[in-house]
C-alpha cells in the first residue's frame, strides 16, 4: 500500500487519451504510446501500468483494412476471432508495446486486459461485420480460449505478471463459464500470471485469482462512473480499488476525487 492506502487500479485510457492525446492515442508509434502512458501514469499515480487491448485493436483494424477483410471471408462465427489472433504484425506490435511499458515499469505490476473469450468473440465478429443474433454456446467459448491460448503465447516472455479479462456486461459468469476458459487458465498458470476478471457481480470464482466487480466478494472494488461526478463514496472491503474514469471528466474533479479515496 502506498500511504496507507487502498492499492489503486486506474484505467485512464479514455480520460488520458482525451486530455493528453487530443483523443489520438498513438498506438502505433512504441515510443511515443510509452510517452503517453507515462505521462498518464505520473498524472494519476495508480498502483498497476495496464495495456488494455480492446482500444488497441479498433486502432489496428482502423488502419488494416485487409485484416478486416480476412476476418470477414467466412461467416462462422468463431471465424473473425480465429483470424484476428492470428496476425503475426499484430502480435508484433503488442509485444514491442509490453516489452516497452516492462521496461519503463519495472517496479510495477504489469497488466494485460483483454475481452473473456465470450466477449472477444463478439468483439470480432462484430468487427467482421457478421449479425449479432448467433448465441455463443460454452462450445463457442471452449474453442475461443484455445485461439487465445495461443495469442498469449506470444507474449510470454514480455513481463506480463497480471491478465485481467473482461466479461460481456449483464453476464453472471459461473464454474462452468470458466471451465470452458480452461486453456486461457493454463497458459496464465504456465507463466505465473495472476488471472482475474471483471463482471457486474462479485461472486467468489475458485478458478481466478481475482474478481473486479461493483460489490460482493470481489478482490477489487470497481468505483462507479457516478462517483467521478462527486455522487457517493468507495464502496468498504476488498484489497483493492478498480476505476475506469469517464472521458469527459473534469480534470479538477477527477484530482479531488482520487484524493478522496480511501
Amino acid at each position: 500500500m502506498r500511504g496507507g492506502r487502498r492499492p489503486r487500479w486506474i484505467d485512464h485510457t479514455d480520460y488520458c487519451g482525451r486530455l493528453l492525446a487530443a483523443g489520438d492515442i498513438p498506438f502505433g508509434d512504441v515510443a511515443r504510446f510509452i510517452d503517453w502512458h507515462r505521462k498518464a501514469q505520473g498524472l494519476l499515480r495508480p498502483d498497476v501500468a495496464a495495456l488494455p487491448l480492446v482500444p488497441l485493436l479498433d486502432f489496428w483494424l482502423a488502419g488494416h483494412g485487409d485484416l478486416v477483410s480476412a476476418m470477414a471471408g467466412r461467416k462462422r462465427l468463431l471465424y473473425p476471432l480465429k483470424v484476428l489472433l492470428a496476425d503475426e504484425d499484430l502480435r508484433g506490435h503488442i509485444r514491442a508495446l509490453l516489452e516497452g511499458l516492462r521496461l519503463t515499469y519495472g517496479g510495477q505490476p504489469l497488466a494485460f486486459v483483454i475481452p473473456s473469450p465470450r466477449a472477444f468473440i463478439l468483439y470480432a465478429a462484430a468487427k467482421a461485420g457478421l449479425p449479432d443474433d448467433d448465441e455463443v454456446t460454452l462450445d463457442d467459448v471452449d474453442s475461443a480460449a484455445m485461439y487465445m491460448a495461443d495469442f498469449l503465447r506470444a507474449f510470454g516472455d514480455t513481463g506480463i505478471d497480471v491478465l485481467l479479462m473482461e466479461e460481456v456486461p449483464g453476464i453472471a459468469a459461473g464454474d462452468d463459464d470458466l471451465a470452458a476458459c480452461q486453456a486461457v487458465l493454463n497458459i496464465a498458470g504456465h507463466y505465473r500470471w495472476d488471472v482475474g476478471l471483471r463482471l457486474d457481480d462479485g461472486a467468489e470464482l475458485s478458478a481466478v485469482d481475482f474478481v473486479i466487480a461493483p460489490a460482493g466478494k470481489a478482490a477489487g472494488i470497481q468505483l462507479p462512473q457516478a462517483y467521478w461526478r462527486g455522487e457517493g463514496a468507495a464502496a468498504e472491503g476488498g484489497q483493492f480499488i478498480y476505476a475506469r474514469i469517464p472521458p469527459d471528466a473534469e480534470p479538477e474533479a477527477v484530482l479531488g476525487r482520487l484524493a478522496a479515496l480511501p
